[in-house]
């Protein structure tokens, strides 16, 4: 991109600039939405994998702890709370939109140790909503400039207000 960028084609007008927009992967869709959580993950996974010997045969062949660990995850909370993650989902795209990219892949972070390390639900409304405010109101306070504003100048959101929204 930076050879497009610094060095364009004779006679293009301008190089082209974007931005890649996350994709949602959604974890166990099928789950009720309306539910705060329904079982745990290792319940999940012993389930999905036939048993205890299916489960510990995939931990082995897949390398889940060395993916973890790549992925910046040393520890996954294996009793961590499964849900269905669309309410996570959309309030990634709605900051993204309001806020800009930057924030909303900050709070996506934020959100992958929110459930992988610590165990949340991410259907867990009240409890998402005053996490991602709090992560959002601290990632725009450290950003000065107005690019994170929106529309109406304003440089925080409420939980109330996520609360609402999801």
């Amino acid at each position: 991109m930076t050879e497009v960028l610094s060095n364009p084609l004779p006679g293009a007008a301008h190089p082209l600039a974007f931005s890649v927009m996350r994709v949602p992967f959604f974890l166990e869709p099928h789950y009720d939405e309306k539910k705060n959580f329904i079982e745990s993950n290792r319940e999940r996974l012993i389930k999905k994998w036939g048993g205890e010997q299916g489960w510990d045969r995939q931990k082995r062949v897949h390398n889940l702890k060395g993916r973890g660990m790549d992925a910046g995850i040393p520890h996954f909370n294996l009793d961590r709370l499964a849900s269905n993650t669309m309410a996570s989902h959309r309030l990634i795209q709605h900051v993204g939109k309001r806020f800009g990219l930057r924030i909303s892949e900050a709070l996506y972070d934020r959100l992958n140790v929110y459930y992988f390390v610590d165990g949340h639900s991410l259907n867990d409304k009240p409890r998402l909503a005053k996490v991602a405010a709090e992560e959002i109101n601290k990632l725009l306070n450290n950003d000065k400039t107005t690019a994170n504003k929106n529309g109406n100048g304003e440089t925080a959101i409420g939980e109330n207000e996520i609360l609402t929204f999801l």
